[in-house]
């Protein structure tokens, strides 16, 4: 008689780093307040067992960028603002995501550009078997709070976002707060 056996596979889950690129770090073009603080946070999560697989993404713009006429010229490709900070251990990151490097579209999210063009990331975690993300980085207002929404409605990702290992540029009072509920309304879970 031959005996029938159900495998389940285990629930793989990425990290993704969001924009940790020098210029929204301290002294960079766009430096969020305290960007820095979430680097040893950041890595402590990207070295643990916890991952299947850990993603970084990078601003990556070309000169005369569209959000340009919104923000200081940022993460202009080749250049230091660009470069992801020194003090993100890459040893750890397996792949990164350029994004936001078509002159004409910007990008905040990870996944799919403003006019819904993929960057590549979605493709790549489901290539993987990779069915939930953590997502942590700068800035929880923008790109976080992008990168979020994107994974649950875009890829059909359980989402988590890591308050502790994100930080926001908080343009507004409130906007952060904001950012949060969007993310909850959409389905992502947000861990304090």
């Amino acid at each position: 008689m031959c005996k029938l056996y159900t495998l389940t596979m285990e629930a793989k889950t990425a990290l993704i780093i969001v924009d940790l690129n020098n210029d929204f770090l301290p002294g960079g073009a766009l430096g969020v307040t305290g960007g820095d603080e979430i680097l040893p946070r950041v890595n402590q999560l990207a070295r643990s067992e916890d991952y299947a697989l850990v993603v970084a993404t990078q601003d990556w713009h070309q000169q005369a960028h569209v959000s340009f006429a919104t923000w200081p010229a940022h993460c202009v490709a080749g250049t230091l603002g660009a470069e992801l900070h020194a003090g993100l251990d890459l040893a750890n990151v397996h792949a990164v995501i350029r994004k936001g490097f078509d002159v004409d579209v910007d990008s905040y999210s990870g996944f799919y550009n403003e006019n819904g063009a993929s960057n590549g990331l979605a493709e790549l975690l489901q290539t993987r078997g990779i069915d939930q993300v953590d997502i942590v980085g700068i800035a929880t207002d923008y790109c976080v709070k992008a990168t979020a929404i994107d994974a649950v409605e875009g890829a059909g990702l359980k989402t988590r976002v890591l308050l502790d290992a994100c930080r926001g540029v908080e343009v507004n009072p409130g906007d952060v707060a904001n950012a949060i509920n969007e993310m909850q309304t959409a389905g992502v879970e947000i861990i304090a």
